[in-house]
């Protein structure tokens, strides 16, 4: 049976964390998924188009600074925010387009915030967003609103990801209270539902493909194809769905195997 995120504690099944593939990319910071491919930002502000098999498209387009990105569906622009400001703008058509030249708009959080933002994503007409080692907000992505506090304390958060598994939604953080860091789900209510240890020293941004979880390894010059095991599958997959054979493949073939892709588990520790 698959076990679903945020399913009771005393379930007795194991949630592991499985690298499922990790692709070379240096400063590899902000991440977000258009409904085909990963864009992805370096700490130049340059963004870059991706497959999902991890192939860069050579479409370009250089940002207007250094940040975590989104995908805005409703608008089909990429975000990035610094300072209070939100920045949407086009994806690039062709390599070596500037985003000035791609209709950028740019609108204000009341209050702001200077710091270098690591997590960000849009849900609707909300924008999840987090500075460097601080905490957790939202805010109307339409800009003019104040910031909402969604997860705060000591040690702060990096990467933030809000996504749906079947009917129920979750925010996934990097959250840099634990050494090593941990990722972390959430409820929306903001109760933690579960952690695992990450697989390297910490990830910055995070996006979601709708099957698979990526992670940007700063430090590590890597971007990281994620996914969660449960009982009987991934808990990405619908209840009584059969995980793709390459997931299964990955399983059989254990983490010793040859290859370029890193694979490697980590189970959750569920909280009470």
């Amino acid at each position: 049976m698959l076990l679903a995120l945020g399913a009771a504690s005393s379930a007795s099944a194991d949630i592991s964390l499985l690298v499922v593939d990790s692709y070379a990319r240096s400063g590899a910071f902000g991440l977000a998924y258009d409904g085909a491919n990963i864009w992805w930002s370096d700490d130049g502000g340059r963004i870059h188009e991706m497959t999902t098999s991890g192939v860069d498209t050579g479409k370009t387009v250089q940002g207007p600074y250094w940040s975590a990105l989104a995908y805005n569906s409703a608008n089909q622009k990429l975000v990035t925010m610094q300072g209070g400001s939100i920045t949407q703008f086009d994806r690039a058509t062709a390599a070596g387009q500037h985003y000035t030249s791609l209709n950028p708009t740019t609108t204000a959080i009341a209050g702001g915030y200077g710091g270098l933002i690591d997590g960000l994503d849009v849900q609707g007409d909300t924008l999840w967003w987090s500075p460097d080692v601080d905490r957790v907000y939202h805010s109307p992505v339409a800009g003019g609103g104040s910031a909402t506090l969604f997860l705060g304390g000591a040690g702060g958060y990096s990467g933030v990801e809000f996504l749906t598994v079947g009917s129920t939604d979750y925010v996934f953080v990097v959250n840099d209270a634990f050494i090593p860091r941990k990722l972390c789900y959430h409820s929306l209510a903001g109760v933690e539902l579960g952690c695992a240890q990450l697989p390297n020293s910490r990830y910055e941004d995070l996006a979601f493909d709708g099957r698979y979880l990526w992670a940007a390894d700063f430090y590590g010059h890597r971007i990281d194809k994620i996914d969660v095991i449960g009982d009987g599958g991934s808990v990405f997959e619908p209840p009584g769905g059969v995980p793709e054979p390459a997931t299964w493949a990955l399983m059989i073939l254990g983490f010793g195997a040859a290859g370029t892709a890193l694979r490697r588990r980590r189970t959750f520790a569920r909280t009470a």
